[in-house]
């Protein structure tokens, strides 16, 4: 499908370009949708049934990440759009113009650049807090269970299983991004190589 070490590859045929918008599109949609899942999970129910959450307010790191998904969820939907930018570019009558087949590849691009750059903002924010609660403890400390009589640590000093879920968010939100942007990027690859006389 796609040749990267020939410099001298054949044109990219309209036929070509539908199936791989088509194969790619649908393997872009899938794994971003079972990537997104937990991220989407964990912030509605962190939105949705934190009474903490509820007495604090929003955060910055909660819009950061509500804004991540949204992005996500137009990236999922932009992925199912390639198949059906496929279904145009098989029909000579339908078929777009290549600057705008190119448009619509950069711009799923740049949303998964951004859903990237975001998660990987909020992951350092939350794993930099994480390692800060952890540098608190005394050296050698061993903590059997966060509630026992007779602890002697602040609340909030333990590392719990939601941050764990929460990192776990991240790393997918993260993957799903890097899905999309391997899925533009082979994309946007072959649309380049071809040559609009040879339709």
């Amino acid at each position: 499908m796609f040749d990267f070490l020939n410099l001298e590859t054949a044109n990219s045929t309209p036929q070509q370009i539908a199936r791989s918008l088509r194969s790619l599109g649908w393997i872009g949609f899938c794994l971003q949708a079972l990537l997104g899942f937990i991220p989407i999970l964990v912030v509605v129910t962190t939105v949705l049934f934190s009474p903490k959450q509820r007495q604090m307010g929003f955060s910055l790191g909660l819009w950061l990440a509500i804004a991540c998904l949204i992005i996500l969820l137009f990236s999922i939907y932009w992925c199912f759009r390639y198949t059906q930018l496929a279904n145009k570019v098989e029909i000579r009558d339908l078929r777009p113009a290549k600057s705008q087949v190119i448009h619509d590849l950069r711009l799923g691009l740049v949303a998964n650049l951004s859903i990237m750059a975001i998660a990987v903002i909020i992951a350092l924010s939350r794993v930099g807090e994480l390692t800060f609660r952890m540098m608190t403890l005394p050296q050698g400390a061993t903590v059997i269970a966060p509630q026992s009589a007779g602890t002697v640590m602040a609340p909030g000093a333990l590392i719990t299983p939601s941050n764990i879920i929460a990192i776990q968010a991240m790393v997918c939100a993260i993957a799903a991004g890097l899905v999309g942007v391997i899925v533009s990027l082979l994309l946007l690859y072959q649309v380049g190589q071809h040559r609009n006389s040879s339709d």
